[in-house]
């Protein structure tokens, strides 16, 4: 990875731009999406520029660009579509220890900006470090129809809503609460036309009702280092676990399926000591959501040993070493 991805701060930022023409208006139109503080410097600009700066939505200023000028400034745009000109740009940038991006030029800037789906407060972005622009935006286009607009009217009615939902127990209670809500509580209020908020709060009543949820397993297994090749129920099963014991032989590959905040349970073999039931049982009774994956076959009877303990055990086919090489044989 190449370029690190973050989200700056843009309520509290400083930005400033050197060009007039389209390149330059074509990232003020990006940027003034955000709240920051955009200041631009050109002898002259498209009338577009010149109705921001007289609307007050940006300070537009003939003078040169120096260091002076990029005093708090926490990035600078590179936008006067000349060589020479965005070259000084960037040595000015340099010299006040700014971060710089020389419009359509990878290998000039020192940050990019990527692909972006906006559904704020839900922003997506994308990028390929300049190798597939046009994948960058076949991806945009594929999550623009599967997020619609008023997935940003969920998102905020859920920002909103996060202190009261701070009175369900942290950790899985609350990712329930979470899941249920963009899932499928949510959707079915804007469709139903009711008040998200009150909808919101009415699910966490629901949700407070509950009785601690006990822990659930689910045992699954892949005889393949190809993450592609597993079942999209047991993708999704590791998504969505607490703990994920695995064999040894499992590939990290197939490992960065499971969700950032999951335990990881590396075992030697599936018979070490404790019994492989009785260690995914131990994790279950403490209410977690707890996913077996083996490197081969599931063990005889090691569903049956979990149910006696009384907990929910689901499982879910997976697919034999020899099976697995024969897709990539043929794929």
């Amino acid at each position: 990875m190449r370029h690190f991805p973050i989200f700056l701060d843009m309520d509290r930022a400083r930005v400033v731009l050197s060009g007039g023409g389209e390149a330059a208006l074509a990232k003020l139109r990006l940027l003034l999406k955000t709240k920051a503080r955009i200041t631009l410097h050109a002898a002259s600009v498209l009338p577009e520029i010149r109705a921001f700066a007289e609307a007050g939505r940006i300070t537009w200023t003939t003078e040169a660009l120096s260091p002076a000028a990029l005093a708090g400034a926490a990035l600078v745009y590179a936008a006067d579509e000349d060589e020479l000109a965005d070259a000084a740009t960037v040595e000015v940038a340099k010299a006040a220890s700014v971060l710089w991006n020389v419009v359509d030029d990878l290998a000039a800037s020192a940050f990019i900006t990527p692909a972006m789906v906006d559904r704020a407060p839900l922003t997506v972005a994308i990028g390929t470090e300049g190798a597939a622009p046009m994948l960058a935006r076949a991806v945009k286009r594929h999550l623009e129809e599967h997020l619609p607009q008023s997935t940003a009217d969920l998102a905020r009615a859920a920002r909103d809503f996060r202190d009261q939902a701070e009175a369900l127990p942290h950790g899985l209670p609350r990712r329930n609460f979470w899941a249920e809500w963009f899932e499928t509580a949510g959707p079915a209020a804007l469709s139903a036309g009711q008040p998200l908020g009150a909808a919101l709060q009415g699910l966490l009543d629901r949700h407070l009702a509950r009785h601690d949820a006990p822990g659930r397993i689910t045992l699954t297994f892949t005889g393949s280092d190809d993450p592609d090749l597993m079942t999209m129920k047991a993708r999704r099963a590791l998504d969505r676990a607490d703990v994920v014991v695995h064999d040894a032989a499992i590939a990290p590959a197939v490992l960065e399926l499971a969700r950032r905040e999951a335990r990881l349970v590396a075992l030697r073999h599936p018979t070490e000591v404790p019994p492989l039931h009785q260690l995914l049982i131990l994790e279950a009774d403490a209410g977690a959501h707890v996913v077996y994956l083996g490197a081969e076959q599931l063990p005889r009877g090691l569903a049956q040993q979990c149910r006696q303990a009384g907990l929910t055990v689901d499982t879910i086919p997976g697919l034999p070493a020899s099976h697995a090489a024969q897709l990539k044989e043929t794929a």
